[in-house]
């Protein structure tokens, strides 16, 4: 004969055994789980610990450093995999590129004062390596050319290269064929060097110029821009010209 208190065990146990199988099968119950996490240990082994955990690194997750704000998924089995780092901000993802570019030109006339120009910009993030390009179509009159000097956050390091027409470039030079005979520059410099392109027409036919460098920014964030005035007050417009672009690359 069965007593009460035996149908009462059978019974919680084939509950347990019910909730137990119930769990296996939910996500919600059985323990797989993400979270974000702070890195605080970058291991030889492609781990890195976060918040505590130590975790194994997707392929796709490059470049670990401590005080990165990652994803942690954990497995039903209790595994824990670092998907990757996120984006905590502007210009922060590496190996992403940022762009800006002009849709339409801009003159200034009449200035000799370097300020960014208003498409060419782009943020960075404090403690970061940029590698940065500058694609720029240039032109001026010929007692106002295009000089630039770029904008970087404060305390970052690095020097920029200039490729590009060289500031006595006229619009006698020729263009095409054997002739070519366009005087051009190619220096490293200082971000706050100035560089001065030549002309081709004032700002019929434009030339170009290509800048890039790598930008090590400290702890402090800021934008990336070009900027540029006329190289002698002149009431005939110089141009940054449609099509210039900007890319900012972080790479650690």
């Amino acid at each position: 004969m069965t007593s009460s208190h035996g149908v009462h065990r059978d019974l919680a146990a084939a509950l347990r055994g019910q909730a137990q199988r119930a769990g296996e099968a939910a996500p919600t119950v059985r323990g797989s789980d993400w979270r974000l996490a702070t890195v605080t240990a970058v291991g030889t082994d492609g781990t890195v610990t976060a918040d505590g955990i130590p975790a194994r690194r997707m392929e796709t997750y490059a470049r670990p450093a401590v005080g990165d704000t990652i994803l942690l998924t954990q497995s039903s089995t209790g595994n824990w995999a670092a998907a990757g780092r996120l984006d905590t901000g502007p210009g922060t993802a590496i190996g992403v590129p940022a762009y800006a570019y002009k849709t339409a030109a801009t003159d200034r006339a009449s200035t000799t004062t370097l300020t960014a120009d208003p498409d060419l910009t782009l943020p960075l993030a404090a403690a970061g390596v940029y590698v940065v390009e500058m694609h720029l179509l240039v032109g001026g009159p010929a007692a106002g050319l295009l000089v630039t000097q770029w904008q970087v956050p404060a305390g970052a390091t690095g020097l920029k290269g200039a490729h590009g027409p060289a500031s006595t470039a006229a619009g006698t030079d020729a263009l095409t064929n054997a002739g070519d005979n366009i005087p051009g520059r190619f220096g490293a410099h200082g971000f706050g060097t100035t560089v001065t392109y030549g002309r081709r027409n004032t700002n019929t036919n434009l030339l170009y110029a290509i800048e890039t460098g790598v930008v090590t920014t400290t702890g402090t964030a800021g934008n990336c821009a070009v900027m540029w005035a006329q190289s002698a007050s002149n009431a005939t417009p110089t141009r940054m010209g449609a099509g210039s672009w900007l890319r900012a690359t972080r790479i650690g």
